[in-house]
This record gives structure tokens, C-alpha cells and sequence, in this order.
């Protein structure tokens, strides 16, 4: 057992929850008690006296009785760790009390005749100390109270069975005794120890929900205040954007230092930059928080395809990077939110653009998938990434721009010391799992990388499909206002 689970759970906390299995084993006991008095009774019936043996067996069962109710009263209620050693002791005193009647039960067999005798004694001794080894041996307090009351008369009356001792069957009721002892250590410590290792993993899991409840709290907090911190930056950031562009076109006439002017330029880049990151953070906060619905229409994959690449093109040119684009002629239209969908896509041919160096190109690749849904690649002769940072890049704030450049040895081109959070990607997975796809990301160091958008074939618009939805919207017309839905009831 590992010692950091042992020290999580007290002594005391192992010896109550031994005391309780003892209480919960009583009604086995009852029944072998009962079952063993009922048999040892009819077979002592036609030798030993009546009176004795009623009593003897009227005893033992209200005793036995006794102990149940007492199990039945310690496990009608939750009890705390401090009473477990009182209750041992209780438990313990009933097993005394049954020992000793079971251990003078011997003066009942003497009745039978010697040879019977001795086989019953032999006999007694095998099942109770089999009782003991099954139903005591968690208090070893209990299995002593129970075995030597209820044993030690059997080994003597068998040790001096014809009236003087004999040695050798001395030598086996001690190392029976002895064995006995053993193995009730022996199961003892393994109780002990199972019941350690449960606590253990008990407190651990108590632990691990109280903190995950604590986590996602945080979370949500972190979002709500991502979520308001991005909203309250937004408008003054569109406001200093919207001053320093109109300084920048010299709006109002020209800037008398030509060193503003260059500032002015830095400002309004950063701003924007600024504004970027902050929308990317609300974005974020807003599909954590389950806040996103899709507007859901009828999307042209091609248009789709080629409004994303004009937009990357002129940042394509500027470093010198070819962008290709490649559409399959028979793929349906797909069922979808456009904005969402041409968010994704201008991300991936944005981080494309970003990490490929000049005189290298860019591919953009849509055709049905290996599932029969759709797959729009968009694939990159860059820098590449490791296996290692494969598997982080879907997760937000996961680099800065400057620890990117460390870790693949190389600078980014245009770098102008702005930092990235590595947002894109992250959204774009959250984006694509609202639809009911996934993200693939293929890399090899110096080699490229291939970002894929997977959409599952339930969003691609068969002539069925179109059809069920042409029919669909017959039978059900769009009424765009109240007074338009009333026309029509009329």
C-alpha cells in the first residue's frame, strides 16, 4: 500500500470501520450459532440430561439474541470514530459470554461414550475455531475474548481425555492454539490494510470532487471576468483604433512631424492588434461558457473557400507566398453557420500565412472525408511542430509569440515583439465541435504542417436532404412578423 494513501487515513478511522464489519457479520454468526446449538442439542438428546441441556441451549440462543439486537442498535445509526473502541469492548464481552457457553458445552458431551466423545470434542474445536477465523478475526480483541473461553475446555478435557495427560495431544492443542493465533494476525493485517487502502481512495475521491467542484468554479469565474474585461476593453480600443486611423489618413490635415506620423502607425497597429486578442478572448469566454448558438444555414463550400482565400491574400503577397486552393467540383452544399465556419478557416490560413517562410506556398483543400463528411485542409511548408506541441495547440494560452521562437529555434518573420496567446487554434476547435466536427492537426518539424476542419456527413446537403428541407419549408412558410402570421391564420 502506498504510504502517501496510509497517511490520509487515521488509526482511528481503520479501527471503526472494523467494528462496523464486525457489527454487519452478526447475522452469518446467528444463523451458524443456531444451526450449530440445533445439531450439537439433537445429538446430546439421548445421553445428556435434559434440564441441563435445555438450559444450556435456552441460554446460548437468548444470549445469541442479545448480541443481535445490540449489532441491530449499533447499525440503526451513523456513529463517530471516537466510539468505535467502546463498541469493541461490547462486542467483545458478548463474545466472551458465547465463548464461554460453547466452551461448556464439553460438560455435555462427556455424556456420549469415550469414543463419540472424543470425535465431538475434536470436532467442536475444528468449528469454532473455524467460526472465529471467519467472523472475528477484524478485533483481535474479540477473537481472543471468543477462542480461549470457548476452546481452552476442549483441549483439556482432550489432553486429559482417559484421565492422565497425554503429551502428544498436549503438543497439538498448543500448536493449534499457536496457528490459530497466526492466522488471525495474519487476516487482522490484511484487513487492516484493505480497509486503509478503501478510507484512502474513499478521502481521495471526496478530495478530487471538492476540488473539481473548486476548479470549475474558478473557471467559471475566469470566464465571466475574461467575458467583462473583453467587453469593457472593446469600445475604448475601437475608439483610440478610430483616432489614430484618422491621424494616420491625416483626416484633418497632415501630422507636422514625420516621426508622429510613424508613431501614429504603431498605435493604430497595436491597437488593432490589441482588439484582435481581446475579441479572440471574448470569443473564448463566450463558447466556454456554452454562451454560442449557430445561426444555421445553407453554405457554399466553394464561396466559402474563396472569400477566405482573397482575404489572406494580400498578407499571402506581402511575404512573398503563393496561395492555392483546391475545391472538389462535386461537393453539396453544407449545413451550417457561415460566419462560424469562415471564422475557422481564416484562422487556419492565418497561422498558415504566419509560419511559412517566403518563396513557399499554401494549400487549400476541400473534398469529402474518409466518412463521407466533409474535410477542408489548409496546409503549410513551415517551420512544423513537434508531437509535443501537437498536443498543447488546442489548448488556450498555451505560448507566447517569444516562447514559440524558443522553442523551434527560429524567428518568426515581421516580428515586431507582439505576442501571441495562441487563441486561434483553440476557437477554432470549439467552433468546429458546435457543428459536430473536430480538428486534425498533422506536423513535422521542417517539414509543414496540415490543420484539417472535419464536418460529419449529416451536414452536407444530399439532393434527399435538400429536398426533405425544400418540402419541410413548403409545408411550414417563414412568417417574418406578427402582423404577417396573423394574415395567414385569417
Amino acid at each position: 500500500m502506498a504510504p502517501t494513501t496510509m497517511a490520509k487515513v487515521t488509526k482511528s478511522e481503520i479501527e471503526a470501520e472494523l467494528i462496523s464489519s464486525l457489527y454487519r457479520r452478526t447475522r452469518p454468526l446467528l444463523i451458524a450459532n443456531l444451526g450449530a446449538m440445533f445439531l450439537l442439542t439433537i445429538s446430546l438428546w439421548t445421553s445428556a440430561d435434559h434440564f441441563h441441556l435445555l438450559l444450556w441451549a435456552g441460554t446460548l440462543f437468548g444470549w445469541t439474541m442479545l448480541r443481535f439486537a445490540l449489532a441491530k442498535l449499533y447499525l440503526s445509526r451513523p456513529r463517530s470514530v471516537g466510539e468505535a473502541r467502546y463498541w469493541v469492548y461490547a462486542f467483545a464481552t458478548g463474545s466472551g459470554v458465547a465463548g464461554m457457553l460453547w466452551g461448556s458445552s464439553v460438560l455435555l458431551i462427556t455424556s456420549m461414550g469415550p469414543d463419540h466423545s472424543r470425535l465431538v470434542a475434536a470436532f467442536m474445536m475444528a468449528a469454532l475455531s473455524a467460526s472465529a477465523i471467519a467472523g472475528y478475526t477484524n478485533s483481535l480483541i474479540a477473537f481472543a475474548a471468543f477462542t480461549i473461553p470457548a476452546l481452552a475446555p476442549f483441549g483439556i478435557n482432550l489432553i486429559w481425555f482417559e484421565g492422565e495427560p497425554s503429551w502428544l495431544i498436549g503438543a497439538f492443542v498448543v500448536f493449534w492454539g499457536l496457528l490459530l493465533w497466526s492466522m488471525a494476525r495474519h487476516l487482522n493485517d490484511g484487513f487492516r490494510d484493505n480497509v486503509a487502502l478503501l478510507l484512502g481512495n474513499e478521502n481521495l475521491i471526496k478530495n478530487l470532487s471538492i476540488a473539481k467542484d473548486r476548479a470549475e468554479m474558478a473557471n467559471r469565474a475566469k470566464t465571466r471576468f475574461l467575458g467583462n474585461m473583453s467587453h469593457e476593453l472593446r469600445t475604448p480600443l475601437n475608439t483610440v483604433i478610430g483616432y489614430s486611423e484618422m491621424m494616420k489618413l491625416q483626416v484633418l490635415g497632415p501630422v507636422g512631424n514625420p516621426q508622429y506620423q510613424e508613431y501614429v502607425g504603431h498605435i493604430h497597429d497595436r491597437g488593432r492588434h490589441l482588439l484582435n486578442f481581446v475579441t479572440q478572448v471574448f470569443d473564448l469566454s463566450q463558447l466556454e461558457a456554452g454562451d454560442i448558438e449557430l445561426t444555421e444555414e445553407t453554405v457554399d463550400i466553394t464561396k466559402l473557400v474563396v472569400e477566405a482565400v482573397e482575404e489572406i491574400i494580400p498578407a499571402a503577397l506581402a511575404d512573398e507566398i503563393l496561395v492555392n486552393a483546391d475545391v472538389a467540383t462535386d461537393l453539396p452544399p453544407l449545413h451550417g453557420d457561415y460566419g462560424k465556419l469562415r471564422q475557422v478557416l481564416g484562422n487556419l490560413l492565418a497561422n498558415a500565412v504566419k509560419f511559412t517562410t517566403a518563396g513557399n506556398r499554401v494549400v487549400v483543400s476541400a473534398e469529402r472525408g474518409i466518412d463521407g463528411g466533409l474535410a477542408i485542409s489548409v496546409s503549410d511548408s513551415g517551420i512544423g511542430m513537434s508531437k509535443t506541441e501537437i498536443d498543447r495547440v488546442t489548448i488556450p494560452f498555451h505560448r507566447l509569440e517569444s516562447q514559440d521562437h524558443l522553442k523551434r529555434m527560429t524567428a518568426l518573420k515581421n516580428d515586431t515583439g507582439q505576442t501571441s496567446t495562441g487563441l486561434g487554434l483553440p476557437i477554432s476547435k470549439l467552433l468546429l465541435e458546435l457543428h459536430g466536427g473536430r480538428l486534425h492537426v498533422a506536423s513535422s518539424l521542417g517539414v509543414g504542417t496540415t490543420v484539417t476542419m472535419l464536418l460529419p456527413p449529416d451536414r452536407l446537403l444530399t439532393e434527399d436532404r435538400q429536398s426533405a428541407q425544400a418540402l419541410d419549408h413548403a409545408r411550414h412558410p417563414i412568417l417574418s412578423s406578427p402582423k404577417l402570421a396573423r394574415g395567414a391564420a385569417e
